[in-house]
């Protein structure tokens, strides 16, 4: 299972990263953030940088905690951002899920480079 982790992820990264940067101005919105396309666009980038090495680097803790890292500053933005925002819960919750997702990852990334994966 812990082995499978990076595949799965590196899929989600891979759908999150193509859908930013292919309509940075629908994920803008979904969060209540217009104006804030080229940042959205900037993130899917990120993470389709992460892909290749999530999908198929070895070893693949490094891609793991690099995923919990960009995670942290998605977090950061969104909270950040959360009062200027027609959706500030919405942005606080969105920023929240990015905290427990970096604890997913790192704690992933930690346990695979124990194992050598």
């Amino acid at each position: 299972m812990l082995e499978r982790m990076p595949t799965f992820v590196g899929c989600m990264t891979l759908a999150a990263g193509v859908a930013m940067v292919a309509a940075p101005g629908r994920s803008a919105a979904l969060l209540g953030l217009e104006g804030q396309e080229p940042a959205m666009r900037a993130i899917g980038a990120s993470d389709l940088v992460l892909v290749p090495g999530l999908l198929l680097g070895r070893p693949r803790w490094p891609w793991m905690v690099g995923r919990a890292a960009l995670n942290l500053c998605v977090a950061g933005y969104l909270h950040g951002l959360a009062d200027q925002g027609s959706s500030p819960d919405a942005l606080k919750a969105g920023a929240a899920a990015f905290l427990g997702l970096t604890a997913v990852d790192g704690a992933t990334g930690l346990a695979l480079r124990r194992t050598g994966a």
